[in-house]
């Protein structure tokens, strides 16, 4: 069986043929243009769905504190990191501009 691409999915979502979940990309996203849900819980729920890797700094894997938590977007994806110094070492270190 083949998976559904992203707009076969979308499509069935708008028609009611799919429900829209916070547990896959597409879901998050249709809801969060509905204005069901925010854009931080469907962040909230990705990092969910990654069995939580994002709960960890993408550089060091340290545990992400609300205190000193630094988020930004990469190349349209949203990273976060323990520290500035954390996000300024992964640029370098992936060569991010």
């Amino acid at each position: 069986m083949m998976e559904e691409t992203k707009d076969e999915l979308r499509k069935d979502m708008e028609s009611g043929e799919k429900e829209e979940t916070v547990y896959d990309e597409t879901g998050r996203e249709k809801l969060v243009e509905d204005g069901e849900i925010s854009p931080d819980e469907a962040g909230f729920m990705e990092g969910a769905e990654d069995d939580g890797e994002q709960g960890k700094c993408a550089n060091c894997g340290a545990a992400l504190l609300d205190d000193s938590l630094v988020e930004t977007k990469i190349e349209g994806k949203t990273f976060w990191f323990c520290s500035a110094h954390c996000l300024e070492k992964y640029k370098e270190k992936k060569q991010v501009p």
